[in-house]
């Protein structure tokens, strides 16, 4: 995670034409940096990475990026160093003259937010900086939620982990029933539970595919997927779709 988040920054640069961007990772009522980009100064970056961890920004009213979580939307700030909703002590240490950022909220949920502008350049960012930054920060969504599951793979198949509800104290938000063990099958009986028909929905829904993408690949309709994966978590004993596929490639992984 730590290392798609330091190449997140310098992507963001280099494929939507910034020159230096920020990723902040959303705590409570927090924003604290976990990773920033300045292109030709690394060590800028650097530096203001560990301030921004102990000048925390408090996500209370006064801040334009409460504003951007509650809204679910991208911001521009055009004058940050004279907009009383910046956040003074950041904005003087990177001395941006205008920024963008856009929430990344995987699944629907604001865990972090991405910040970007065009110091280096001289130029000041549009409205169109706000469209880019927020395509790029919902594709990056997508890709943290992946990781997330590939982390959380990693640590079933080093360990008989339970799958749990979240858990009040730590917020481990690994889905499943209360405490309940992963009650696998053997790898060989995965063929002997599932149909092949209900095998192949299992792998497309494993891709991150959605309902309507795999009945247009398997040619079916959309009705008959929703059945099949009504069949698939039964036979699994699996709560929910993410249940199923961790399942899914827990089997494939001790299978390999």
């Amino acid at each position: 995670m730590a290392e798609l988040l330091n190449r997140a920054a310098i992507e963001l640069c280099r494929s939507c034409g910034f020159d230096r961007a920020v990723i902040f990772r959303v705590t409570g009522d927090e924003m604290i940096a976990e990773s920033a980009h300045f292109e030709g100064d690394p060590q800028w970056a650097k530096d203001f990475v560990e301030l921004a961890q102990i000048v925390r920004p408090q996500l209370n009213d006064l801040l334009i990026e409460t504003e951007m979580i509650r809204h679910h939307r991208p911001v521009l700030v055009a004058d940050p160093e004279n907009d009383p909703r910046s956040f003074k002590p950041l904005v003087d240490a990177v001395k941006t003259r205008s920024y963008v950022a856009a929430p990344i909220m995987p699944g629907g949920r604001v865990i972090g937010m991405v910040h970007a502008d065009r110091y280096m350049s001289g130029q000041d960012v549009d409205e169109l900086d706000r469209e880019l930054i927020w395509t790029f920060a919902e594709g990056f969504g997508y890709a943290v939620d992946r990781m997330i599951l590939v982390e959380r793979l990693e640590a079933l198949r080093s360990a008989d982990l339970v799958l749990g509800p979240p858990d009040a104290e730590t917020g481990d938000e690994i889905n499943g029933a209360a405490h309940r063990r992963f009650d696998r099958p053997p790898p060989e009986e995965l063929e002997a539970l599932l149909t092949r028909r209900e095998l192949e929905v299992l792998e497309l829904m494993a891709s991150g595919a959605s309902n309507a993408e795999i009945a247009q690949l398997l040619t079916i309709a959309v009705g008959t997927v929703k059945s099949h994966v009504k069949h698939i978590l039964r036979k699994l004993r699996a709560a929910n779709r993410a249940e199923a596929v961790a399942r899914y490639f827990r089997l494939t992984l001790v299978r390999g």
